[in-house]
């Protein structure tokens, strides 16, 4: 027997005063039939001490009564022993996660992170599920939560020691905030069973926590309950690290000997060296090495004249970390572009719409564009675009019309339909395959606005940022309505106006996409084409479409690389072959496996694309870790001796005042009190009836 509150025992002495009470009364003499008292002095009952208890069962009804209620006061509980069920006792659920990154590359880093793992799995008990995964710019599972539960006990932790040891750091960027998220959710959807809710759950991420670290996504993250973050940092002996930015060409770096080229070098913030030297390839000029001065956490950009259209590069010498002192240029391809307007009237009337497509897209050294303008008239059949990229229309379309550029949606297009009367419902259905829609004219007012604009949407995601997502300024002086409920269910509105009606609705479409646009940009629709939202969005919906309209020419390590010919349509199959001199053999438009900086060349041309390290992996200064705990990552505090007592007795308290609720044996105790009271009183009601005889 336990009990909850014990200092209420204390109230079981005042049993003693029944006792005494019956030890101590007042007793008189027995009653005498006598005449009148009149003439006698009255004189007062004498006391007597008894040394003796009277009335045994009395007494021992009241000190039951006492004894009860300070009983019940007390809580008790009857502690019974717990038998577990294997299937539902509290285990350790961990994550360890391993940056493989390239900054991992440096000094003895990985050593250190090696052992840190090592350490981790070293240390959970038989029970306990561990998973094992490598990351950089997304989670790479080595052994899952799902495999470590399928492992025996004995067998778990040699498993994942031998799979440690396979593993080994990369050339990837870090997104330590999108890979710690994942792992969170990993948790709670691993297929592990029920299991306690006390379960202890936790995330360990071993990585050098450099700056160049992506953290989007931290901020703001609900958190499951229980759930701990672990920080494991590892730390270079050499903390000097410089490295080297390819920057992006631009029209102005066209010159009559060349085309120029900027290198920015920068070094870190914790660096101990600053002046370094760059030794630019063959191709280059000025040739021969160049003394670059660089402070530490500053940057500096040189520029190289590029003499000739080979590939070269330029190395960095002076630094501790070599990972990122190499860079590797070629000149880019002149990437061709078509866009298809139909119905958008001539392109020269500044009225039409087709005026304000064909001046969206001005063509540069870099890449070029072709705006075809057809009528619907010579929508016969989708042969002869095969190589658009993206699909404007602004007319009212039959349904066969409507058919031809479905078939072109479907290959993986998109389609900006702006919507240019009611007329349009019959070809709409058939376009989206839904039947006729609903459409009609919104009431005549001064103008309308955009009331609701969705920015996560990747659309309007070039506008998330503050600066740029003001559409007020924009005049819609007519559009219109479309049904909510005619429109199929997949469609997302991505922007309403103040009234409530769609205004760009997102419908994806097999490969591609539809998007609808309920007004024009002509001046007598709205306001659009003249402001600066329209190129912007019109180049956010084109970066979608297919083929890709991603630069030719330098990338990074994680870029996916297009393979169709500028201008061209994707080969049905290509050899990629790749820096280290292996080979791969892809049926795509994208290849996706730039895992390793260098040279890839693709098909039979050999066409050549550059990859270069993420520049961001040469922030190597570590970040401090109280800046994660600012963006509320749940990171358990280190406990001193006293907390953890105080923390185990208060776990053990926790338990026990469960248990008693659970048991509540104090209500049968104030039950059985109240009986003995009934008891009591008319024990003690029928001995006063019979004194009084």
């Amino acid at each position: 027997m336990s009990f909850l509150a014990p200092l209420f025992l204390v109230g079981v002495l005042a049993v003693g005063l029944p006792i005494l009470f019956h030890l101590i009364r007042r007793t008189v003499r027995e009653r005498q039939v006598f005449s009148t008292l009149m003439f006698l002095v009255p004189t007062p009952p004498k006391v007597t001490r008894q040394s003796r208890l009277e009335n045994l069962l009395l007494l021992l009804l009241r000190c039951l009564v006492i004894g009860l209620l300070a009983l019940a006061f007390s809580r008790p509980f009857v502690q019974k022993p717990v038998d577990l069920d294997p299937n539902q006792a509290d285990v350790k659920q961990k994550v360890i996660l391993i940056d493989v990154s390239a900054s991992m590359q440096r000094e003895d880093l990985w050593a250190q992170a090696v052992k840190r793992a090592e350490a981790q799995i070293q240390k959970a008990e038989a029970g306990d599920v561990l998973g094992l995964y490598s990351f950089d710019d997304r989670l790479h599972p080595v052994v899952s939560l799902e495999q470590s539960k399928s492992l025996s006990a004995g067998v778990r932790k040699s498993t994942l020691l031998q799979s440690l040891s396979t593993l080994k750091p990369g050339w990837g960027r870090t997104q330590l905030g999108k890979v710690v998220v994942a792992a969170s959710e990993s948790l709670e959807s691993g297929g592990l069973g029920k299991v306690s809710p006390d379960a202890i759950r936790s995330v360990v991420v071993i990585s050098d926590f450099a700056e160049g670290s992506h953290l989007e996504g931290l901020q703001g993250h609900e958190w499951a309950k229980g759930l701990a973050v672990i920080l494991e940092p590892v730390n270079a002996g050499k903390p000097t690290n410089a490295g080297l930015q390819l920057l992006a060409e631009r029209s102005e770096d066209e010159v009559p000997e060349g085309v120029l080229v900027r290198v920015r070098v920068s070094n870190s913030s914790d660096a101990k060296r600053e002046q370094f030297r760059l030794m630019p390839g063959e191709g280059f000029t000025p040739v021969g090495p160049m003394d670059v001065y660089v402070p530490p956490g500053q940057n500096r950009v040189v520029t190289f004249t590029a003499r000739s259209n080979v590939m070269s590069k330029v190395v960095l010498e002076g630094d501790d970390a070599s990972f990122d002192n190499q860079l590797s240029w070629r000149p880019e391809e002149v990437q061709k572009t078509r866009v298809l307007c139909i119905g958008g009237g001539l392109p020269t009337d500044p009225n039409q719409p087709a005026y304000y497509v064909q001046r969206a897209f001005p063509s540069s050294r870099a890449r070029s564009f072709e705006v075809l303008t057809r009528t619907p008239a010579d929508l016969v059949s989708a042969t002869g675009f095969d190589d658009v990229s993206l699909v404007i229309c602004g007319a009212v379309l039959t349904p066969a019309q409507a058919g031809v550029i479905r078939s072109m949606v479907e290959s993986g297009r998109t389609l900006l339909y702006a919507l240019p009367s009611a007329e349009v419902g019959p070809g709409l259905g058939a376009l989206l395959g839904t039947g006729e829609l609903q459409v009609r004219e919104a009431p005549v007012r001064n103008f309308s606005l955009l009331g609701q604009i969705d920015f996560q949407n990747p659309i309007f995601a070039p506008f998330a940022d503050a600066k740029f997502a003001d559409f007020t300024k924009i005049h819609f002086w007519k559009h219109r309505v479309l049904a909510r409920e005619t429109l199929p269910t997949a469609g997302v509105v991505a922007a309403s106006f103040d009234d409530g009606s769609p205004a760009l609705v997102d419908i994806p479409l097999g490969r591609g996409s539809v998007v609808l646009l309920t007004a024009g940009w002509q001046p007598t629709d709205s306001q659009l084409a003249l402001s600066t939202k329209f190129v912007p969005l019109l180049y956010s919906l084109l970066e979608r479409s297919r083929p890709s309209a991603a630069r030719v020419g330098c990338f990074v390590v994680g870029d996916p690389l297009p393979l169709a010919a500028p201008g061209g349509a994707s080969s049905a199959e290509v050899v990629v072959l790749r820096p280290d001199g292996s080979s791969e053999t892809v049926r795509s438009a994208t290849y996706e496996g730039t895992t390793i900086p260098g040279v890839y060349r693709v098909g039979e041309a050999k066409r050549e694309f550059v990859v270069n390290l993420p520049p961001e992996e040469s922030r190597t200064a570590p970040l401090a870790l109280d800046h994660f705990e600012k963006l509320g990552l749940p990171i358990p505090r280190e406990l001193t001796a006293e907390e953890r007592t105080s923390a185990r007795d208060q776990k053990r308290l926790m338990a026990a005042a469960e248990l008693e609720n659970r048991q509540k044996l104090w209500r049968w105790l104030i039950v059985a009190g109240f009986l003995f009271v009934v008891g009591e009183t008319w024990l003690a009601g029928r001995g006063s009836r019979v004194s009084s005889v």
